[in-house]
């Protein structure tokens, strides 16, 4: 059975990621930075174990043909823009090492590097697979700790490191899951209180939690407890919504997270033809932009029909299998 809420809490998540990349003060996007550890443990929630050669089929199918696809079509778009706008001479030049390493500079195209997480969470659940087989995934908790106390730097190794670090609310998802937790609280709004101020406290002395560059802050142990604290707000906020317009409209937005990982940048990018300085307009007014963007994608996801949603993402076999049901 569907859990609503889920649908509920990745939509929330989308749109808070959206607005971290609406040009929003530092200052601002520092108190979301920890939000990726809630994919996490959603993912976890939901895994089911199966034979390696389904699993793999699955994340080459769902994750990482989307991410190779997206990319290029990112890069490309990057590259055409390029033309007009002349900021770079070699656009593709670190094509290679992003869909290949995963490695995530700030040289990768804009509205490409969100793409980083597609790639990260692919290794990210092969390796807990893994841990499956070998009935050992009661070290992941320990990998994480070390991952994130040793190697405090982006390297070009598979965004292995970064997917250590992750893979401990993978598994505790997983973990609740198998012991009955149904994503639901007794008292949500008294948890969303104690862990919104809990994520104030540490975002405002850890600092940024950067998984793209594997960098947890100030005190990288304190991330943790950001991260927990998210997980925490995202579910009782899923919960807490009891509207069944507001949560169609979350849902909307939960279920296509990866065409939006590849085209929240894109999409709302067009107002920049009416805007005489695109930067500028963003510094001052990132709120209206972020309300703007929102509006574009949501009449696009409402838009477009489901299998060209498909096509733009790259996730061609749900194409086959429309077209076979037909």
């Amino acid at each position: 059975m569907r859990i609503r809420e889920i649908d509920v809490s990745r939509g929330i998540l989308i749109l808070m990621i959206i607005f971290v990349h609406s040009y929003i003060p530092y200052s601002l996007a520092v108190y979301f930075s920890y939000i990726l550890a809630s994919f996490m443990f959603i993912s976890g929630y939901l895994f089911k174990d199966g034979k390696f050669s389904k699993k793999f089929e699955k994340i080459l199918l769902n994750l990482l043909i989307p991410f190779v696809f997206l990319s290029l079509v990112g890069y490309i778009i990057y590259y055409i823009l390029n033309i007009f706008i002349g900021y770079s001479n070699s656009v593709f030049s670190n094509f290679l090492d992003f869909v290949i390493f995963g490695y995530s500079t700030f040289d990768v195209p804009v509205n490409v590097l969100p793409l980083w997480y597609l790639y990260m969470f692919a290794v990210a659940e092969l390796i807990f697979i893994l841990f499956i087989k070998l009935r050992t995934i009661h070290f992941i908790p320990i990998l994480s700790i070390l991952s994130t106390l040793l190697i405090n730097e982006q390297t070009k190794f598979f965004k292995i490191n970064v997917a250590l670090h992750g893979l401990i609310w993978f598994y505790l998802g997983y973990i609740l899951k198998n012991r009955g937790f149904k994503f639901k609280f007794k008292n949500p709004f008294l948890l969303f209180i104690i862990f919104s101020c809990l994520l104030a406290v540490v975002a405002t002395f850890n600092g940024f939690d950067d998984w793209r560059i594997n960098s947890y802050g100030n005190y990288p142990l304190l991330s943790y407890v950001g991260e927990f604290s998210s997980v925490i707000i995202i579910i009782s906020l899923a919960q807490m919504i009891k509207s069944d317009k507001i949560k169609r409209f979350f849902e909307l937005f939960g279920k296509n997270t990866i065409f939006l990982l590849g085209y929240h940048i894109v999409l709302p990018g067009t107002l920049a033809i009416f805007i005489k300085d695109p930067v500028q307009f963003l510094e001052k007014y990132w709120f209206i932009y972020y309300i703007l963007a929102v509006f574009i994608l949501y009449l696009f996801l409402k838009i477009v029909p489901e299998n060209l949603i498909y096509l733009l993402e790259g996730r061609f076999y749900f194409i086959e299998e429309f077209i076979k049901y037909c």
